[in-house]
């Protein structure tokens, strides 16, 4: 499996899912694109904690977001 290069989890342990590696996205197979990032294609250009990652997608543990970034 690949690994997500934008996509985290916050200190929280929730998972926060880019645009460009969301199914709804961009890039994504699912036919019910999402309002906000169905034309996004590039990473950090947007995302929430809603999305499902692309299947063959993982988060790393590398992936974890440091205090104080945004």
């Amino acid at each position: 499996m690949a690994t997500a290069k934008y996509s985290r989890t916050d200190t929280k342990g929730k998972l926060y899912v880019d645009c460009s590696e969301c199914e709804r996205g961009g890039n994504g197979s699912d036919k019910d694109k999402c309002s906000c990032g169905w034309q996004i294609k590039r990473g950090r250009q947007g995302g929430c904690f809603l999305g499902t990652l692309r299947a063959g997608l993982t988060v790393s543990s590398a992936n974890k977001e440091v205090s104080g970034e945004r």
